[in-house]
Formats: C-alpha cells, structure tokens, sequence
C-alpha cells in the first residue's frame, strides 16, 4: 500500500517511506560502487597529488524525491517536503576505491514517479540518536607536493562529536540527523521495473578543498584527520564537509542489467 512520506517517516524510521500520487510500486535490487578512476593518483584543488589506498564510506539509506526543496541543512525537517517515490533502507559500507558493484543486503521500494532529488543517509543506525560512534567515512593514502610525499589517514563519524549548540530561542532547529543526510542530491530519473539503483560515491570530490599542510603529524609519521570538531584543523573540517556535499560525491541513478 503506497504511504505518504509525512504519515511514514515522522519518526525518521529507516524503512517504509515511498509514497506516490499513482505510480506503479515494486520492489528493485541496489547497489553502490566507488567511481571508476578513485584508485588512481589525483591532484585536489589545493595542489596536492593525492593516492587513496582506502576510502570506505558507511552508507544507513538512499531516497529519492518528486520534489525539489531546500537543503535539509537549513531551517527544515530532517525529512525533505514531497513525496519519497525510491527507498534502499539496508546500510552497506561502500568501498569507494573499487567500481566493482556491491550489493544492499536488502530490496528497495519504488514508485514510477519521477525523482528530482535524492538523499544518502550517512548513519550507522537511527538517524536521530546522538550517541552513535560508527565510522562513517575511513580513509588512508598518501599525499604528495614539492617532492615530499608523505602517509595521511583519517576516520570520521558523526556522533555525539557534531551536535551542534542549540540557541534557546530555537530548540530542536539542530538536529544530529542534519548532520547525516546529504541532500538535495540532483537527479532526473523515474525507476523503472526490473532496473537496478546505483549509488556511485567519488572520494576524490572530498578532498577538493584539503591543505594537507595543516594536518599534524603523528609521532608514527603520519599525517591524522581530526574527528572532534572542538580542535579540528581546516583540513579536518574540509573533508568532512565534503563528505557531505550534495555534488560531485554522491551520484544516484537506475540501471538495466546491473548485477546484484
């Protein structure tokens, strides 16, 4: 039975949110991949060649929309207006340097409608629990410029760590469950029968804005993301806005004959 997003999801559950204005449902297989040229040495927008040697990124759902509204970052819910007409809600941890397809554990749910936006939920479980100490984003490489090269690693979740201070004029305008949906991601796709969903996440994209240069170096010799947003270097915060940017990163779509 199709159900409308508002009746399904005001407890931002992890399942049962597609709902349609009369389009066909049915259920599809999905799956997500890195893009095909994360593996090989890149150079970011600050000048740094950088190779990824892992790049694994935890992923709690993907969504698609009929509508187009505004981020869920700014003064919203947490759940964008319009109607979900795709849902994947099994999580995955997506090895981003490998194009190879790995497959949701579970089916998702569709409509025939047509999606403008998609969401990806970055969650090791509830979307509104604070107190979540999943790695959502586990990277390692190395990192090159003027000669010295030099190892990097960084491991980032979004916890406890990215609750944001509330203002007491405004109670609840802050939610942890901004901080892990990236969204509007722009799409232009209606699911269709017996096609698979692709999710295709560039880690490439994350590192645009890094200075590599304002990382400390560890006494092991390696250069350390920061998790805590409280003593982050820009370098740290950087990349962890680019885990959540809403391009480039994250492209959603459906596929005919893609393997499970």
């Amino acid at each position: 039975m199709l159900r409308a997003l508002l009746l399904c999801c005001s407890a931002f559950a992890l399942g049962g949110c597609v709902g349609s204005t009369g389009g066909d449902l049915f259920e599809f297989d999905a799956f997500a991949r890195g893009h095909a040229g994360a593996s090989a040495p890149f150079v970011n927008g600050k000048g740094y060649t950088v190779a990824l040697t892992r790049a694994h990124v935890r992923v709690g759902a993907v969504y698609l929309n009929r509508a187009v509204p505004t981020s869920v970052s700014s003064n919203t819910s947490c759940t964008l207006a319009g109607i979900y007409v795709a849902e994947v809600t099994s999580p995955l941890e997506v090895d981003a340097l490998s194009p190879e397809p790995q497959p949701f554990a579970a089916s998702g749910e569709a409509t025939s409608d047509t999606a403008r936006t998609g969401e990806v939920w970055l969650t090791g479980g509830d979307v509104n629990e604070p107190d979540d100490p999943t790695v959502i984003l586990d990277v390692a490489g190395s990192v090159q410029r003027g000669g010295t090269s030099l190892p990097f690693e960084g491991r980032l979740s979004i916890g406890e760590n990215r609750v944001a201070p509330t203002p007491p004029a405004e109670p609840g305008q802050r939610p942890i469950c901004k901080e892990r949906i990236v969204s509007p991601i722009v799409v232009d796709v209606a699911p269709v029968r017996g096609e698979k969903l692709a999710l295709t996440i560039d880690p490439r994209s994350m590192f645009a804005n890094v200075d590599f240069s304002e990382l400390t170096l560890g006494d092991d010799g390696i250069l350390h993301f920061d998790d805590d947003p409280n003593t982050a270097t820009p370098a740290s915060t950087n990349l962890y806005i680019g885990l959540r940017a809403t391009s480039s990163v994250y492209a959603i779509g459906f596929e005919p004959g893609a393997p499970r």
